[in-house]
C-alpha cells in the first residue's frame, strides 16, 4: 500500500487523494462519510480532498442525494495522467528552449608535427575576419609569408611580434626581436614559442625545440585568448621603449640585480 501511496505522489497526487481514490476502487458510489470511514481520511478533511479529485478529473459526482463519488477506471486514469504528462514535457519543452543558453565548452585541441601546426596557422589566418596578431621566429616566417601577404591584400590587419633581423612588409605593422634579444628569449623559454590570433576568438600556441617535434595547443578559450594577445602587447610595448630609451638603458635596469636578471633570462644567480 505504502509503495502504492509513493507512486501517486511522484504523479502529483497527495497521499490522502490516493487513500481516497483507492477506496471508491475497491466500493464505487460512496458518499463523504463513508469514504472517510473506508480510506481513514478524516472528516474535517474528506470533502476537500474529494473536490481536488473532481478537478482532476480522477473522480466523478454522481447526482443523488446526498452526493455519491465514483472513480474513473485505472485504465482511464493512467491514459489521462500519460496525456498530460506529455502535454506538460511537450510545453516546457518548447518553452525553455527559447530561453536555453547553450553551454559553451571551449576545448583545447593538441596537435604535434611541422606540417600540421604550420596548416593549423594558416588555417586561423586564412579564416580571420579582421585582425591577426602573430608572434613569430625567423624559421616559420618563410611557411607564412605567402598566407600574410594575402590576407594584409584581402583587408584583414596584421600585427606581428618578429624574432629576426629582417625586417620585411609582409607581415602587417611589425616589431622586432633582433637576433640580440631573440637569443634571449629563446634560451629562457627554452624554445621558439609560436603564437597566432584569430581576431579574439581563438588562439594557437606552439613551441619549436630543436631535435624535437613541435608541439601545439589550439582554443577558443577566452582566457587563454587574452592571455596569449596580452602577451604579444607586452612584447611588443617593452620593444618600443628600448627602441626609444636605447638597449643599453634598458639593460641597465635589470642587470646587477638577481631578481630582475631572473626574470629576464631565467638564469639564478
Amino acid at each position: 500500500m505504502e509503495q502504492i501511496i509513493e507512486q501517486f505522489e511522484r504523479l502529483g497526487f497527495s497521499k490522502n487523494e490516493a487513500k481516497v481514490y483507492m477506496a471508491l476502487l475497491s466500493e464505487p458510489a460512496l458518499n463523504g462519510y463513508e469514504i472517510s470511514k473506508r480510506s481513514g481520511v478524516p472528516r474535517s478533511m474528506v470533502y476537500t480532498v474529494i473536490a481536488k479529485l473532481v478537478s482532476k478529473e480522477a473522480i466523478v459526482e454522481l447526482r443523488t442525494e446526498p452526493p455519491t463519488y465514483t472513480p474513473i477506471s485505472v485504465k482511464e486514469l493512467i491514459l489521462n495522467q500519460k496525456r498530460q504528462t506529455e502535454e506538460t514535457l511537450s510545453f516546457l519543452e518548447k518553452e525553455l528552449q527559447v530561453i536555453e543558453k547553450p553551454v559553451e565548452i571551449n576545448v583545447i585541441k593538441h596537435m604535434e608535427g611541422r606540417d600540421k601546426i604550420v596548416q593549423a596557422v594558416q588555417k586561423l589566418m586564412n579564416e580571420a575576419n579582421d585582425e591577426i596578431w602573430l608572434s613569430l621566429w625567423e624559421e616559420e616566417m618563410e611557411d607564412l609569408r605567402g598566407t600574410a601577404e594575402e590576407q594584409t591584400r584581402k583587408g584583414k590587419r596584421l600585427y606581428s611580434m618578429l624574432f629576426t633581423n629582417e625586417e620585411t612588409e609582409s607581415f602587417g605593422k611589425a616589431f622586432y626581436h633582433r637576433n640580440d634579444t631573440a637569443s634571449i628569449e629563446k634560451n629562457r623559454m627554452e624554445q621558439r614559442l609560436t603564437i597566432v590570433i584569430q581576431d579574439n576568438t581563438e588562439v594557437l600556441i606552439a613551441g619549436f625545440i630543436t631535435g624535437q617535434i613541435p608541439q601545439a595547443i589550439q582554443t577558443a578559450e577566452p582566457m587563454l585568448v587574452l592571455l596569449a594577445k596580452e602577451y604579444i602587447r607586452h612584447d611588443m610595448m617593452m620593444k618600443t621603449v628600448s627602441e626609444k630609451i636605447g638597449d643599453a638603458a634598458l639593460d641597465s635596469i635589470w642587470q646587477g640585480d638577481d631578481l630582475l636578471t631572473y626574470i629576464v633570462r631565467n638564469i639564478k644567480q
